[in-house]
C-alpha cells in the first residue's frame, strides 16, 4: 500500500437521562424515575400537605420534565440542576 489510510476516532460523551428521553430511548424514563424519584418524592412531601397531593405533584414534575425533554434535546445546565427547577417551578405554582 502507498499510504495509510488515518482513522479518527470521536470520542462522544455519554448521553444523559434527559437526552436518551429526548431520543425516545425507552429505558431512560425507569433510569429518571429511578435516578431522580426519591429527590422529587422528597421535595413533593416537603411542599404538599398529604402523601396524594404528593402523589399528584411528584407526576405532575415527572411530565412536565418530559415535556422538556420534547423541547430541547440538550440541557444547558447539569441534569441534575435541571430536574431540581423544573421540579421546583412545578411545587411554587401548586402553591399558588
Amino acid at each position: 500500500m502507498d499510504g495509510l489510510a488515518t482513522l479518527t476516532i470521536k470520542k462522544t460523551k455519554p448521553l444523559t437521562i434527559l437526552q436518551r428521553i429526548a431520543k425516545k430511548d425507552k429505558t431512560a424514563v425507569k433510569d429518571c424515575v429511578d435516578t431522580y424519584g426519591n429527590f422529587i418524592w422528597a421535595l413533593a412531601r416537603k411542599f404538599t400537605r398529604s402523601p396524594e397531593e404528593a402523589e399528584a405533584a411528584t407526576q405532575e414534575i415527572f411530565t412536565d420534565i418530559w415535556r422538556y425533554t420534547e423541547r430541547a434535546d440538550r440541557p444547558q445546565s447539569s441534569e441534575d440542576m435541571l430536574v431540581a427547577m423544573i421540579a421546583r417551578r412545578r411545587l411554587i405554582k401548586n402553591l399558588q
